[in-house]
């Protein structure tokens, strides 16, 4: 399968794009953690990593996917419960305190919210291609 196949097959099916990118923003919270707080025991990389670059990513996740298909209600829903495990379950995670729950939240809100103002709709996205938009066409040239 090439990647221009499968960049089609993401974008038609609004589910599957959007367990790649909870995949992909999982994985790169599961390597800071294991850097940060298994491998590397120091503050400053913990800190810059959970106050620079986990909110960056949280918001290009909930952008994008908000971006290509608009606003639905399980890609907020699933980063938010995901990220309440990750403080549950892991026991590193006590380290960042409840803020790392409220960064979450805050990070997927705004960003759903900004990905929504510049979301294409679906009904533009596929008449878009099949008809073509009238010029325009000055009235005193009649």
């Amino acid at each position: 399968m090439s990647v221009r196949n499968l960049r089609v097959k993401l974008e038609s099916s609004p589910i599957l794009c959007a367990a790649v990118y909870l995949l992909i923003w999982q994985g790169i919270t599961a390597l800071m953690w294991l850097f940060t707080a298994r491998l590397w025991v120091l503050y400053l990389p913990f800190i810059l990593c959970f106050t620079l670059i986990y909110p960056i990513i949280t918001c290009w996740t909930g952008f994008r996917y908000t971006r290509l298909f608009g606003v639905k209600w399980y890609l907020p829903f699933v980063m938010i419960g995901v990220s309440v495990a990750e403080y549950v379950f892991i026991s590193d995670a006590t380290a960042v305190v409840p803020n790392f729950i409220l960064l979450t939240v805050l990070c997927v809100l705004f960003s759903v919210g900004i990905g929504s103002v510049f979301a294409v709709p679906q009904e533009k996205k596929k008449s878009g291609n099949n008809k073509k938009e009238e010029r325009y066409k000055k009235i005193l040239d009649d």
